[in-house]
């Protein structure tokens, strides 16, 4: 749950600090000023990064921690239900592993099943406070449950026992947030922070696709695997598109991630999500957040209308596609944002793809076959161990068109291209379903030469090692069809 600063003093990500309650939400009222210190040693202005909502007056998102076994743990759960070391229900319970407050998170094990898990449990004293809490509690479970992807941390199981109510959760090993992360390696590689946000992208889509809308989207709510995957967690906000009363609530979200017509109290859609991924984007490729306030009417004015600042002046190796994408994703209306999680999936694909070095791309698309790889930049040689002590040279280079598109091709030398030969290779293209035998000048000479082509910014490393593969396979077998030799 991270902290927030003036726009003069926003270059990194500040630690937790006292939650903003949702009077502020009246522009007319003076924020709260925490005094907490955050990494860099500068005072935190005021924070508007944990999440409002009109439903409750209290903060219904859990956040793992990877430090929270360590930490003292402020969060109003009485210290008489810590359950550390007891058993509740059929499960053992282990350290508190994250905190808010509603609740906490521990780790814990199935005594039945012996499987790890997290379990999430409600704050005792606040349910005596506001009993209707429960509902709320038991909803996010309910919602979520069949929800199965990936990139979604799953929800196994709800329960009650000695009037602890909790939920049984994936255990993710490892499991610091993107924040956290954030916060100790501080901007990600355009590259990583791509890949990291299309599977959050991906979970949201699954999402979208059962009538479900997050409503928190945020880089505290992402956890990281030990594979460094990302798992879209905390559903505590969640509510169905056909909820009832979606329409008739005002405010719900973390203000620094929420999208503009939610300030108006429009109800939340997937493209009020989209914008918060936006959000999300520019915070992991720049460590600081496009719109920051000391005031709650200056923050909602600046998501309104300010522009989005341009995410270039400060990664300028991210790429026009890139820049255009994050803009697109925070657009002031809905209508002018990614139709769809699925839409914007797609484009991130290709973002990737042109972020990408070509050299890492064949790397990728060789790894595991015996080969031998030469060149640099945009022009490389791959030179095939074949059956029967055979080799043969493939290339792989890019370039551009007329039209200045950029596209990779795969080609490998078969043969000279002697006219007797013409015949053959028009059989042998009608019966190819991709790629072709075509002329090309080598070294001055024309040559029977084995190509495909793709799009550079669409190009997968599995279709170019396919490619790589069976052009190899193809033009040595063309070569010795037609020559019985093995120069190319």
């Amino acid at each position: 749950m991270t902290g927030f600063r003036r726009q003069t003093d926003r270059d990194e990500p500040t630690r937790p600090h006292t939650l903003i309650s949702t009077h502020l939400l009246n522009p007319n009222e003076p924020v709260f000023r925490g005094s907490s210190p955050n990494p860099m040693g500068r005072s935190t202005i005021a924070n508007f990064d944990e999440p409002l909502s009109f439903e409750s007056m209290d903060d219904s998102t859990v956040s793992y921690q990877a430090d929270a076994a360590g930490a003292d743990l402020d969060d109003g759960f009485p210290e008489v239900d810590d359950l550390t070391g007891r058993t509740l229900g059929q499960y053992r319970i282990g350290p508190v592993i994250g905190h808010g407050s509603m609740g906490r998170v521990y780790q814990a094990e199935h005594e039945f099943l012996c499987r790890p898990c997290a379990i999430k449990v409600l704050n005792p004293g606040l349910v005596a406070r506001q009993p209707q809490i429960r509902e709320q509690f038991w909803s996010e479970a309910r919602v979520v449950a069949n929800l199965v992807h990936p990139h979604v941390v799953t929800v196994h199981n709800l329960g009650s026992d000695r009037d602890y109510h909790f939920i049984e959760m994936e255990y993710v090993p490892g499991g610091i947030s993107l924040r956290e992360t954030l916060i100790k390696e501080g901007p990600l590689e355009p590259v990583r922070a791509s890949k990291l946000v299309r599977q959050v992208v991906q979970a949201l889509g699954a999402a979208h696709q059962s009538g479900l809308v997050h409503r928190d989207v945020k880089p505290a709510n992402v956890l990281l695997t030990r594979e460094g995957h990302a798992k879209l967690a905390d559903f505590g906000l969640v509510r169905h598109r056909g909820d009832p009363d979606l329409a008739v609530i005002k405010v719900a979200g973390t203000p620094t991630f929420m999208a503009p017509e939610l300030f108006d109290g429009s109800p939340a859609t997937p493209h009020s999500d989209l914008y918060a991924v936006g959000v999300m984007f520019y915070y992991l490729l720049t460590a600081r957040l496009p719109f920051a306030a000391d005031r709650i009417s200056r923050l909602i004015h600046l998501h309104r209308h300010q522009p989005v600042p341009d995410v270039q002046a400060l990664v300028p190796n991210i790429g026009d596609d890139l820049a255009k994408l994050i803009a697109k994703c925070m657009a002031k209306l809905p209508s002018d944002r990614f139709a769809s999680a699925q839409e914007l999936s797609e484009q991130l694909d290709v973002a990737i793809a042109q972020l990408r070095d070509t050299e890492g791309l064949l790397r990728e698309s060789v790894e595991g076959i015996d080969c031998f790889i030469q060149g640099a930049r945009d022009h490389f040689r791959i030179l095939f161990k074949l059956p029967n002590n055979r080799l043969q040279e493939v290339y792989l280079e890019v370039g551009s068109n007329r039209h200045d598109e950029r596209f990779l091709t795969v080609f490998s030398v078969c043969c000279p291209a002697e006219s007797r030969h013409y015949e053959f290779a028009l059989r042998l293209n009608a019966e190819m379903t991709y790629g072709g035998l075509s002329i090309r000048e080598v070294n001055n000479q024309p040559m029977f030469v084995m190509t495909r082509t793709f799009p550079r910014g669409h190009v997968q490393p599995e279709a170019i090692r396919s490619a790589l593969v069976d052009i190899a396979r193809r033009s040595d077998w063309v070569e010795q069809q037609l020559t019985h030799a093995d120069v190319y």
